[in-house]
């Protein structure tokens, strides 16, 4: 996988750092540990980055799922977003907290927090990993950001080229070759 990345942008410590202050933010926002959060989040770039937060947030949880199709097959050109599956748990009156791997176009947050607004919950936030800064259409926002990144194609940590990389432990920006072969960037 290492002679696929052009070159590391985060390293897994840097990753570990952030994740561990990224949970103090979010646990100071809800400061009754009690009340309850229900984490819902995007498959299935997030999945590690949810497993790691998660162990560092001192807050009674919930956790929901939803898979969302922006990418099909080997492309760097997302797509209209579609909801694969939909929330299987019940979300009235919870504060809701959406986790996502990274916010690019927007366009996928914005479905899912749609989503989530009319199911009648108390409060919606978002969380990513990964922002790019000057991509995201100006309504689509993040309430808890990990990293601001540039342009650039990245995998690992969960991140995904045709379903490979996803168990990279660093974020690396992938070599364009690799993709521009594939007739999709």
């Amino acid at each position: 996988m290492l002679n696929d990345i052009d070159r590391i942008l985060i390293t897994r410590e840097q990753i570990a750092q952030r994740v561990q202050a990224l949970a103090q933010e979010i646990a100071g926002t809800y400061p009754d540990p009690n009340r309850g959060l229900t984490l819902v989040t995007i498959l299935s770039g997030s999945i590690i980055f949810l497993a790691d937060l998660i162990r560092y947030l001192p807050i009674r949880m919930k956790i929901g799922l939803v898979a969302v199709s922006s990418y099909q097959g080997a492309t760097t050109v997302g797509s209209e977003p579609k909801l694969l599956d939909q929330l299987h748990i019940n979300v009235a009156g919870e504060h809701v907290l959406i986790i996502d791997d990274i916010l690019d176009t927007g366009r996928t947050l914005r479905l899912v927090q749609q989503q989530m607004w009319s199911l009648g919950p108390a409060s919606v936030r978002t969380c990513v990993l990964l922002h790019k800064s000057g991509k995201a259409v100006c309504d689509v926002k993040a309430d808890f950001v990990g990293f601001e990144i540039e342009d650039a194609f990245v995998v690992g940590y969960g991140l995904d080229f045709d379903d490979h990389y996803r168990n990279f432990p660093h974020i690396g920006v992938l070599k364009p070759e690799l993709y521009e072969r594939q007739g999709s960037g």
